[in-house]
């Protein structure tokens, strides 16, 4: 069995999880004045996109989500040092905004195209397709704080 999903894993990692954690990586610096074009991003994004195999354990509804909110504010702390208090934020406000954008848009996503969110979950081509809108948000949001940052000159 580990041989027919093993596939689907490595797409889930390169299209959904690495993108996915590049572009939190990018916001929480963003968030947290610090520069995102660090290479310390790119070591926190790969380490969260490891963790993200923790979607795949038998656990309750949202327990991942937590795994997943800790770990990123453990590997920032562990590479930036930046005050726990002001990561937890930057995290958690990042995983409100998925959340949210989630909200709005799964259900008439689902509709138009006539999926079940089943099929959509099971296939690592359409999950990808599906966490596009969302990382597209976060991207936006480390780009535009970013360049304000620069601007504000409050880039650490």
């Amino acid at each position: 069995m580990f041989k027919e999903t093993f596939p689907g894993i490595i797409y889930a990692l390169l299209l959904q999880d690495f993108p996915e954690s590049l572009v939190e990586t990018m916001a929480v610096f963003s968030l947290l004045n610090l520069r995102i074009k660090d290479r310390k991003i790119l070591a926190i994004a790969l380490l969260q996109t490891f963790t993200n195999l923790v979607r795949l354990l038998p656990i309750a509804f949202g327990v991942h989500s937590v795994i997943l909110i800790l770990s990123l504010a453990a590997y920032t702390r562990l590479f930036t040092r930046a005050q726990l208090s002001k990561i937890f934020l930057a995290v958690l406000l990042c995983f409100a905004l998925i959340a949210t954008a989630e909200l709005l848009y799964a259900q008439p996503l689902l509709n138009l195209t006539g999926l079940e969110y089943e099929e959509v979950f099971a296939n690592p081509f359409l999950r990808a397709a599906f966490a596009l809108p969302y990382t597209v948000l976060l991207l936006v949001l480390a780009l535009v704080k970013n360049y304000y940052n620069q601007k504000r000159g409050l880039v650490c």
